[in-house]
């Protein structure tokens, strides 16, 4: 337990020093987001958002023509993927390949457990996305999407902090993956809600990334029962970092105040292990 403070009181040292480099929210996905939200979105303006990036374009070129989204012909050209996909598919393919370049570490552990937690993300919003769109609350699809992306986005803050401690300051952290799993559970949600809020994102996704794991949560939140119910789901399979097979959906409150019965449960468990396809 001394291990475990002594790691907690570096990283909040590190987290209050004003030289720390946190991780950004892509300007270039938010203003997409704002585009495709649009009556009427500019099909020219978001081809021109994602070209004026080259990496950007790479990584939306190789994630439209994965296995998840692939069609006959290879997609060659980001306006081809627009009108392959559509304009709602690409703004997720932006924010998807947007935030897959803070998933990574030079620690080779961390490195292993920031992939993971890039799978956990990636199939958290495919699945809350998917979820909203099957369990009757479509007009929160779009939202549902970045919400589960960015739900746990505080496990991505500690991992680049402790990352960030032994590259630059020369500290050894002798901590194995089950402290560094106690921390990310124990401090993720209070720190996630602080870096959106540091990004200003809206307010529904700053009580996303704080309440998902609270016992007593709002009722009424439907977003919020919607991404939680798709992370318990992540953890029943195994997505991510946390693996609890003996998990009921069914028996969930998030169910039971959402209405949903097993059938619905079980095909957001085959779309889940697909979405494995796309955060390779």
């Amino acid at each position: 337990m001394n291990q475990t403070r002594s790691l907690i009181e570096l990283i909040e040292e590190k987290l209050q020093d004003d030289r720390t480099v946190l991780p950004v929210f892509d300007k270039t996905g938010f203003q997409i987001q704002q585009e495709v939200a649009k009556p009427e979105p500019d099909v020219n303006r978001i081809e021109r958002l994602i070209a004026g990036d080259q990496a950007l374009t790479s990584q939306v070129l190789k994630t439209a023509n994965s296995a998840f989204y692939k069609g006959l012909t290879k997609v060659p050209t980001v306006k081809a993927a627009i009108v392959r996909l559509g304009t709602a598919e690409i703004s997720n393919i932006v924010l998807l390949a947007a935030q897959q370049r803070h998933y990574t570490a030079k620690d080779p552990r961390i490195k292993k457990m920031t992939q993971k937690l890039w799978r956990h993300a990636v199939g958290c919003a495919i699945g809350s996305q998917w979820a909203a769109r099957e369990f009757g609350f479509k007009h929160l699809a779009r939202e549902a999407f970045t919400a589960g992306l960015l739900h746990d986005v505080g496990k991505l803050l500690l991992f680049s902090v402790i990352d960030s401690i032994q590259r630059e300051e020369k500290v050894a952290i002798n901590s194995d993956e089950t402290l560094l799993t106690e921390i990310m559970t124990n401090f993720h949600t209070q720190h996630g809600h602080s870096l959106l809020k540091n990004w200003n994102l809206p307010d529904r996704y700053c009580v996303i990334a704080r309440d998902h794991h609270l016992p007593e949560f709002d009722h009424s939140n439907y977003l919020l029962m919607i991404v939680r119910l798709v992370n318990q789901a992540c953890h029943k399979l195994g997505i991510g970092l946390i693996e609890v097979p003996d998990i009921v959906l069914a028996a969930t409150p998030e169910a039971d105040q959402l209405g949903i019965a097993e059938v619905p449960l079980a095909m957001l468990e085959i779309k889940l292990e697909d979405s494995l396809g796309l955060s390779g």
